[in-house]
């Protein structure tokens, strides 16, 4: 499903942030002086992960019936839905 969403990125930047986060305990444990800046660091890259992973569900298309479009890997084949018979009203 991720690489079907091109969220291949946006799952990298928060696996960065969590290790980012774990060298700033890292760091801490050891009375480094920059290490707080480490923790901001993996702040920022968490949020921005989190975000970027909103971004497909905020400006996703949509389509006539009000549903939501996600554009996926144009080389991969989604069989298409047949239309049900709908009952004749009188």
């Amino acid at each position: 499903m991720i690489r079907l969403l091109k969220l291949q990125k946006a799952v990298w930047v928060l696996v960065l942030g969590i290790l980012t986060y774990i060298a700033y305990k890292i760091l801490e444990t050891y009375d480094v002086s920059g290490s707080r800046y480490v923790q901001m660091l993996a702040g920022v890259l968490v949020m921005a992960g989190a975000l970027w992973m909103l971004y497909p569900i905020l400006f996703a298309k949509k389509d006539n019936d009000g549903n939501a479009e996600i554009i996926t890997d144009p080389t991969v084949e989604i069989p298409e839905d047949e239309e049900e018979d709908k009952p004749v009203k009188e």
